[in-house]
Parts: structure tokens; C-alpha cells; sequence
């Protein structure tokens, strides 16, 4: 080899070893810390928070140095239970001032951007409650067409001005427009665009304005935020477990699994999907655990182990025993009562909804315990006289068991209850038939089962 090129190339390659990547600083200024105190860096993956730097923080002042990059979401903190979130990679001499303790309140300056965002969460909540209100009052009118199309006119107003907001915001910041398209929803009722009903334009339209090939969406979290929402509301609109998990299972594959948006997307729908014990919760948990296994061992293997525990509580899964005092001292378990279709109810004495629920499961009650019919009454009561003078009250003829720890409950933090009234109806051999009748769900179910 000509002796020149070699000198090159030693030259080049000594020029490689030397350049530095580009840093930037996030400088801070925190009291009531420890002294040393370390400052932690995150990163969401989906489903929980990755530890990527860590800085000391001595006589309240601290620094972050990061590669330079395009703008993402972070998380600061001591804590992943205690962060702060920033967008950080684009500009430089960034600072953020709180409290150690409360890094949920620290303040950030030095930067346009996150100035720009908090506003754009302002502006975004604003449509979402214009929304809210002109939904309830369209759906409160449907007897009132004269009345609707003058909602519908309000609809169109609101619906322009989230159009402006996503063009303007996407013309000023295309990263801050990702996350005006995130929550981007047009009214129905404006433009239906062909759907029978609301159910296949929610299902099909909500991510309308959102591009999944975007890389910028990698480490966006509202991602995450805007699939949680989504699911929950094909959930909460009370859709067959099929349709439901079709809706799921389109729009996600719109997503290239190769991104990492795929995997905010997926960690979304999952954790609404546990929230509520939802019966398509292990379909997803097991295409997160098939595709990042590898990635999240550890997570994985906590995804299995919840993956077991919600399917014993979805209609068809054997219900899970428990047991626990009654009014008289007694220990009550939930197994005893096989043989009978069986009412567990979530209530409390303080619970206003629970106590005007009563009277309908005191009728079914009558009309259904010779039958074979049997309730048991879950209390997260804390105040035990209380608990004896509401069953007293309301006439609550059947069987009651409490611990007397709220809503540390042991029974309701088995069955995932988060609000009460709450109900799951057992068959006579301990399987879920359904969870949370009230009222004439309840009464239709129970004369489906009994025949009258």
C-alpha cells in the first residue's frame, strides 16, 4: 500500500477518536434535599420508567449533561414514583428549580420549548372540556332535533378550532404537532364521514390526524396517554369482547412494530385493559410479552403472572376465594356459598350511589333467593357502626362481610375494584357470569338465569 495512503488513513482514524458528540446541560437548583442527594433521569418505555443517568446534587445545585438530539420526552426525579416530566435534547442551559421532594411542582426555564408545550396543554384541555359539554348536552337532546342542530353548529365551531390549532402548531413545531394530533377527536355528529354510529368512527377516526411512521413519535408519551384513553372508552362503551379487541388489534397494526411508538402504543392499551380486569387484557399482555421479551425479561415475566391473575377474573374465569368476618364475628369465605348464583356487592355506608342501588338488589333479592339466588355484601366500611346501621337501614336481609380497612379492602383489591358499587355474579359452581350489574342489567340477567 502507497505509503501516503496509509498516513491518510492513520490521519482519519485519529480525527474519528477525537471528535466529541455534542452535549448539551440542564443545570439544577433544588432545596430540601440530602446533601449529597442523587437526581435520577428516566426514560418510559410503555409500561414502566428506565433509568438512564443519575447526578448529585451538593448544596442544591446539580448537572445533567446529554447527547445533543432531536427533542423527546424525560422524566426527573429521586424517584420514578416522584418526577418531573421535560422535554430535553434540543437546546442547551436548561434549568429546573423545586424541591427534592416535589419534583412533580419544579419549574423549568431557559427553554422555548417546554414553555410553548405547558401552553399547548392548556389549549388542548380547553377543546377537550368545549368537547365534553357539547357531547353531553347533543346527547341529552336526541327527543329535540331543532335543539341538536344547534349543538351540532357549536360542534363545527370548536371542530375549526382544533383544525387551526393542529395547522398552526404543526407549521410552528412539528414535534409539539405531534402532540396536538394525539388529541386531536372531530365531533361525530359534524362530519360522520359514512358511519353507522359513533362506535366505528371512534373506533376507526380517533388517530386520524396521527402519523405512525413519524420517528419523533418514539419518545413521545402521549403516545402512551392517547392509546390509554382510547381503549378505555371502546371499554367503557360496553362492545362485544371481539369487536372490542378488532378495533384494538386495526388500529394498532397501523403502527410498524419495528417503531418504538408500537411498543408506548401497546403499554397503553395494556394498562387500560388491567385497569378494568378487561377480558382482551391477555391478548395484548401476550403480543407485548412475544415481542419485547427479550428487551424486558423482568417486565415480561411480571405481564405472565398478571396475565394469570386477571383471567380469573373475566367472565368465565373461576372466581378467586377469599374470606373475611361477618357482623357477627364469624369468618365468612366466598367458597362456601357454591351451589347458588351468587351477588358479590362492593358498597360502603358512605357511598351515596351504593345506598340508592339498594332497593334494586333488595328486589331481586326477594324475588330470586328461593330460587337459589344468594347476595354477599363487601363493605369498605371503616367505621363498623356505621356498616350495621346502613345494612339495618336498608334492609340488606343477606349476607355481609367487611375488614374494616376502606379501600385497602382485601377482598376488593383481589377483584381489581377501584370504584364502588361494584358487583360480579357468580354461577353455582364459582364462575363469573358478569361484573357490575346494576338496576335492570341486573333484574334482565337474573331472570335470563332463572327463567322468570
Amino acid at each position: 500500500m502507497n505509503m501516503r495512503w496509509i498516513l491518510f488513513v492513520v490521519a482519519i482514524s485519529c480525527v474519528s477518536w477525537t471528535i466529541k458528540e455534542e452535549l448539551i446541560q440542564v443545570e439544577l437548583e433544588l432545596t430540601g434535599c440530602d446533601n449529597p442527594q442523587t437526581i435520577n433521569l428516566y426514560e418510559f418505555t410503555g409500561l414502566n420508567f428506565k433509568q438512564i443517568e443519575s447526578t448529585s446534587v451538593e448544596n442544591g445545585k446539580g448537572v445533567f449533561e446529554l447527547p445533543e438530539s432531536d427533542p423527546r420526552f424525560y422524566y426527573i426525579g429521586m424517584t420514578e414514583s416522584q418526577v418531573r416530566p421535560i422535554i430535553l435534547g434540543s437546546e442547551s442551559d436548561v434549568r429546573i428549580a423545586g424541591n427534592c421532594r416535589n419534583m412533580r411542582s419544579a419549574t423549568v426555564s431557559g427553554s422555548e420549548i417546554n414553555t410553548r408545550y405547558e401552553q399547548l396543554k392548556t389549549d388542548i384541555n380547553a377543546l377537550k372540556t368545549q368537547s365534553n359539554t357539547l357531547s353531553g348536552q347533543y346527547n341529552q337532546l336526541r327527543s329535540n332535533p331543532e335543539a341538536q342542530a344547534k349543538v351540532v353548529a357549536q360542534m363545527e365551531v370548536v371542530d375549526k378550532a382544533k383544525m387551526d390549532l393542529l395547522n398552526s402548531v404543526r407549521e410552528e413545531n412539528e414535534w409539539l404537532g405531534n402532540v396536538v394530533a394525539l388529541n386531536t377527536y372531530m365531533f361525530y355528529p359534524v362530519s360522520p364521514e359514512g358511519y353507522e354510529n359513533e362506535i366505528g368512527y371512534f373506533a376507526e377516526q380517533f388517530f386520524r390526524f396521527v402519523d405512525w411512521t413519524d420517528p419523533s413519535l418514539a419518545y413521545n408519551p402521549w403516545v402512551y396517554e392517547s392509546w390509554k384513553s382510547y381503549v378505555e372508552t371502546l371499554s367503557r362503551i360496553g362492545i362485544l369482547p371481539d369487536n372490542h379487541k378488532k378495533f384494538i388489534q386495526a388500529s394498532l397494526d397501523q403502527i410498524p412494530t419495528e417503531m418504538r411508538a408500537h411498543r408506548l402504543a401497546l403499554g397503553g392499551a395494556i394498562a387500560s385493559l388491567e385497569k378494568t380486569s378487561h377480558p382482551n387484557f391477555g391478548h395484548f399482555a401476550q403480543q407485548y410479552i412475544d415481542a419485547y421479551q427479550k428487551e424486558y425479561p423482568g417486565l415480561c415475566a411480571e405481564l405472565s403472572q398478571k396475565i394469570k391473575r386477571v383471567s380469573s377474573l373475566v367472565v368465565g374465569g373461576e372466581a378467586p376465594d377469599f374470606e373475611m368476618e361477618t357482623p357477627e364475628g364469624e369468618v365468612l369465605n366466598l367458597h362456601s356459598l357454591r351451589g347458588k348464583v351468587v351477588l358479590v356487592d362492593f358498597w360502603a355506608s358512605w357511598c351515596g350511589p351504593c345506598r340508592r342501588e339498594n332497593p334494586n338488589v333488595v328486589k331481586a333479592y326477594e324475588k330470586y333467593k328461593e330460587e337459589g339466588f344468594e347476595v354477599l355484601g363487601v363493605s369498605l366500611d371503616r367505621d363498623r357502626n356505621k356498616w350495621l346501621k346502613a345494612i339495618e337501614a336498608d334492609g340488606l336481609a343477606w349476607q355481609h362481610v367487611s375488614d374494616l380497612k376502606g379501600w385497602q379492602n382485601e377482598a376488593a383489591g383481589i377483584y381489581g375494584v377501584r370504584s364502588i358499587p361494584a358487583t360480579v355474579l357468580l354461577d353455582a359452581e364459582g364462575r363469573i357470569i358478569a361484573r357490575n350489574l346494576r338496576g335492570p342489567a341486573l333484574e334482565n340477567k337474573l331472570k335470563e338465569i332463572f327463567g322468570k
